[in-house]
């Protein structure tokens, strides 16, 4: 547990949020729309105005942000598939065989996108938190 003194404040919070929302589109527009079929570009599309707008605290965001991960997960999902690794040498006695997840070009390159896309709706969602406890402990205040 974080004491006072070294939690950051819901400024601190905010500005890492406002940096990351510009990691999130960029990664968003170089990871993402171009894999995605035109029909699905509206949500992405309509996100990524939102960030460049620095508009990342209204509700919406927190809205599409879930429903792209939603969608990268699908995808990643479907782009994950277990490899056959096979180790044998000369001073191996038995060969070992065992299977690892392996990821295609696209699905590593949508993975690298939902990591952001995860830090910055866990820091909107943290503000929020922090923002309801400074509410609640105000309320608890007056009724005193």
């Amino acid at each position: 547990m974080t004491g006072p003194e070294t939690s950051p404040t819901v400024e601190d919070l905010a500005a890492e949020a406002l940096a990351m929302a510009r990691t999130v589109a960029t990664a968003v527009r170089e990871d993402v729309l171009h894999r995605l079929a035109p029909q699905e570009r509206m949500g992405p599309e309509r996100l990524l105005r939102m960030l460049d707008a620095r508009e990342i605290f209204d509700a919406p965001v927190l809205d599409h942000l879930a429903s792209l991960e939603r969608r990268l997960v699908e995808r990643i999902t479907e782009g994950t598939f277990m490899a056959d690794r096979f180790e044998g040498g000369d001073g191996n006695v038995s060969p070992v065989l065992w299977q690892e997840p392996r990821m295609t070009e696209e699905a590593d390159a949508l993975s690298s996108a939902l990591a952001v896309l995860l830090e910055l709706n866990f820091l909107l969602e943290a503000i929020q938190d922090r923002l309801a406890a400074e509410a609640a402990m105000e309320a608890l205040r007056q009724a005193l």
